[in-house]
């Protein structure tokens, strides 16, 4: 079993200095912008790419959608046009 006197509590050797601590801290801050514009600026034409690829989809189906409707329609039409019934 561990005793309270027993555990040594270490001293921490780590000194933090203002001014190296601030300019590290500076450096942490403009590199994240940095990679932060990066990857915004990547993700843009991806997502773009993306978005019309998804929009020629949709009017692909759209089209295809009309297509079919207007097939139906001629075949409405054919069956009732006179011209057609001999």
């Amino acid at each position: 079993m561990i005793r309270a006197e027993d555990v040594v509590l270490a001293k921490s050797t780590l000194t933090l200095r203002p001014l190296p601590t601030a300019v590290l801290l500076l450096c942490a801050g403009i590199g994240a912008c940095v990679v932060g514009t990066f990857f915004t600026l990547t993700l843009v034409p991806v997502l773009m790419v993306a978005g019309f690829v998804a929009a020629f989809l949709v009017g692909a189906l759209v089209c295809a959608w009309a297509g079919v409707e207007a097939l139906a329609a001629l075949e409405r039409w054919l069956e009732r046009d006179s011209r057609f019934q001999r």
